[in-house]
């Protein structure tokens, strides 16, 4: 097991594939970064060194919003739309949908979920 970003790494896993475990970096952003630092498509997490997993580690941290940096963003913009009073603020003040999907029959069940 390799730890990274606070993530449990599978050793015997592709390094493009649990990059994906990271909240915030997609399969785009992962083959980008491994092209970036040289790897192999099929290297495994297992076969990094020391410096490699440095080296990955903070390019991540640097150039990239993930985990609760991102969430907290996400949250705030939001907020903000709740705050300034538009249209998606109100939409999410009424848990319904954001971008003019069909309400009539699909949102019934997000309408019956209890939030806090």
């Amino acid at each position: 097991m390799v730890f990274l970003l606070q993530k449990k790494m599978n050793s015997s896993c592709l390094v493009r594939k649990e990059l994906k475990k990271i909240y915030g970096i997609n399969s785009f952003l992962a083959n980008q970064i491994c092209d970036q630092l040289g790897f192999q498509t099929n290297l495994q997490v297992g076969n990094l060194s020391v410096e490699q997993i440095d080296k990955l580690s903070r390019i991540v941290q640097y150039y990239y919003l993930t985990e609760n940096e991102l969430k907290k963003q996400v949250k705030g913009n939001f907020e903000r739309f709740i705050q300034i009073g538009c249209y998606k603020g109100l939409r999410v003040t009424q848990h319904l949908p954001l971008r003019g999907q069909r309400t009539h029959t699909n949102a019934k069940s997000a309408k019956k979920l209890v939030r806090p």
